[in-house]
């Protein structure tokens, strides 16, 4: 019976180690963690807003409809545009990703942050090959087609992929959406919260 208490120590003594240690390395991970989402974040609203350097958080008015997150981005002193962050669901589980959209109602750019679609299928949709057709879009809503486009409005699926092409494609027109009803006209004029980035 000792023998048996004996290892049950031994193993109790290596278990407490090993959780203090894994404990003391996450704490240690957290921050350069945040940081570097922040910075991945930051990155994200430049890029699909060209031209803002500052970004503004705005509340989000009513039913987000996916929207997780919308700012709003100056550039020269002045309003340049907006950049939503949402969240469709696509195969694997949400998609995250930042949708651009100027004064105008073009998607300047989208870029997605975080997924878990199929390698080799869904997964592509942050290419360039995919991703690169919503660059600079003008449309009031897009939509998938499975073939090469033919108005200026359609995004070609990915093929094998076309709940992730058609998720991604949700996400924006949400984005659009929003936009258009909610802040085309300077409607976010009271609604800014103080988190500026």
């Amino acid at each position: 019976m000792s023998k048996i208490v004996k290892l049950g120590l031994i193993l109790f003594a290596i278990t407490a180690v090993t959780g203090l240690i894994l404990g003391a390395v996450h704490t240690m991970t957290l921050e350069p963690i945040r940081e570097a989402q922040a910075r991945e974040k930051n990155e994200a609203l430049a890029s699909t807003l060209p031209g803002a350097q500052n970004f503004r958080q705005l509340e989000i008015d009513g039913e987000g409809g996916g929207i997780s997150e919308v700012y709003e981005g100056e550039g020269g002193g002045s309003v340049i545009g907006y950049n939503f962050t949402v969240t469709p669901k696509g195969y694997g589980g949400l998609i995250t990703l930042v949708v651009g959209v100027n004064n105008d109602g073009r998607v300047m750019d989208i870029k997605i942050l975080n997924h878990s679609e199929t390698p080799g299928l869904g997964a592509k949709a942050g290419e360039p090959a995919f991703a690169g057709q919503f660059r600079e879009k003008l449309a009031d809503e897009l939509a998938v087609t499975k073939t090469p486009p033919e108005s200026e409005n359609q995004i070609q699926a990915i093929s094998g992929a076309t709940i992730t092409s058609t998720a991604v494609t949700d996400g924006v027109n949400a984005a659009l959406k929003y936009w258009r009803d909610r802040l085309k006209d300077g409607a976010a004029g009271n609604k800014n919260s103080e988190e500026a980035y």
